[in-house]
């Protein structure tokens, strides 16, 4: 297996994908899936969420204009509803009204334990930090929320801009709002396709974070922490570690999901 490419030297700005790499629904998607419908009156396993999370993933008709509310609305009902259905609960409209209801609450989000001690310390080296999200534009509010959304000089979310990684455009506009060139800036993000590869696409070097240990044997550069980040930035080695290769541009809302059958 060859070596990681080169990083910037200098690392003039440090992009950030959203969900599941500076953030997530609180406890966990599958968590407050679960949580939910046992408010509702539905006891579920997470276990069994989460697979069924995954099989929606890979059925989903995913949208080609996240600006757009009443697209956003439809969407994600359909799939709450889908993977209820999936779980044996055919009749789960209002249930996933309720689900729709609590995964667009912005204070529903919070950063990982792990995300603000590295942003601070990349900030603190004078790095421009940006986020590159397939997100609502109530990511920033999220980012607000969370006391974190000054640290960013650029901030590029698909439900604003109206295109959404893999696309090249997403990452071009994060960087014309940073002011960096593609070749001094690395984008750190946990999907394969969405992030490693579209990064790379433009000239930007990927680094995969894998919080979950799913992709150890993963090429190029691949940490499990954000605070690895600063390490590998500071001259470490990336732990070498392809992500999920799903081969869709689905929304940053969504936990990687192993394949359906498949093990964690």
């Amino acid at each position: 297996m060859s070596d990681p490419p080169p990083l910037p030297d200098p690392v003039e700005c440090v992009l950030f994908d959203a969900g599941d790499t500076l953030l997530s629904p609180s406890p966990s998607f599958q968590g407050r899936f679960v949580q939910v419908a046992a408010g509702a009156g539905l006891e579920l396993e997470e276990a069994q969420v989460t697979a069924a999370i995954a099989a929606a993933v890979r059925a989903a008709e995913w949208p080609t204009d996240w600006t757009d509310p009443a697209t956003q609305r439809s969407f994600w009902i359909g799939f709450y509803r889908q993977v209820l259905a999936d779980l044996g609960h055919t009749d789960g409209v209002a249930l996933a009204e309720a689900l729709f209801e609590s995964f667009s609450d912005p204070a529903a989000y919070k950063l990982f334990a792990d995300a603000r001690p590295a942003l601070e310390a990349l900030a603190g080296r004078g790095i421009k930090l940006g986020v590159v999200s397939n997100f609502e534009p109530w990511l920033e509010r999220v980012l607000a929320l969370e006391g974190v959304d000054h640290l960013f000089a650029a901030v590029a979310i698909s439900g604003k801009l109206g295109v959404a990684k893999p696309e090249p455009a997403i990452f071009l506009a994060a960087l014309r709002q940073a002011g960096v060139a593609a070749e001094a800036c690395v984008h750190v993000g946990d999907q394969q396709i969405n992030d490693v590869e579209a990064a790379r696409a433009v000239g930007i070097t990927p680094v995969l974070i894998d919080r979950y240990a799913r992709t150890p044997d993963a090429p190029g550069h691949r940490i499990e922490r954000l605070t690895e980040l600063v390490e590998l930035l500071d001259g470490g080695s990336g732990r070498r570690g392809p992500g999920n290769p799903e081969g869709v541009p689905r929304s940053d809302r969504l936990p990687e999901v192993p394949p359906v059958g498949g093990g964690g």
